[in-house]
């Protein structure tokens, strides 16, 4: 059986166009996450976002992110730190694949997101407790990704090479 052209066509892009997304188009990308399969239908991802439009809000999500993704996620249209919850809410034992559920979420996110013509960048590379404290995750739950997000018209000259040199400095590698 043939991949879908969508699936086909998925990039993640270092560099992103002027246009900016909406709220509805992120509401629309998260609606998406939220159809995903997870645990006892639990759907212990958060995602906390803002647009570049929204300048304060952007700042303190960018101040988030490792030194090597502040470089070049300066430009998107949209960052989104996602969360997880620890434990299931049903029960309050520990949920031992929350990492899994929200891998699920961010594949129909990513998946919505093509269909819309909007690319995104997902990255390990956040620093946790800057998250915990800028954004107030409150206690039982915790910081895992963060996605940005835009339009993507083509390479631009940015050479990915040397942004992965910087990205696995910070990263300890």
């Amino acid at each position: 059986m043939e991949v879908l052209d969508l699936i086909k066509g998925r990039f993640s892009p270092y560099e992103f166009t002027d246009k900016q997304l909406t709220e509805k188009d992120l509401l629309t990308l998260f609606e998406a996450a939220g159809k995903a399969a997870s645990a006892f239908n639990e759907q212990p991802w958060r995602f906390i976002y803002a647009l570049k439009q929204d300048e304060e809000e952007f700042k303190i999500i960018h101040e988030c992110l490792v030194e090597g993704n502040r470089g070049w996620t300066t430009g998107v249209s949209a960052l989104v730190i996602a969360v997880v919850s620890k434990n299931y809410a049903k029960n309050g034992s520990k949920n031992t694949v929350r990492k899994h559920d929200l891998g699920l979420a961010v594949g129909n996110l990513s998946v919505q997101a093509q269909a819309m013509g909007i690319s995104l960048h997902q990255m390990a590379g956040i620093v946790p407790q800057n998250c915990i404290d800028n954004l107030n995750i409150p206690e039982g739950f915790e910081p895992l990704t963060a996605i940005a997000l835009g339009y993507y018209e083509g390479e631009s000259g940015v050479k990915e090479n040397q942004l992965m040199k910087l990205l696995l400095k910070d990263l300890g590698k």
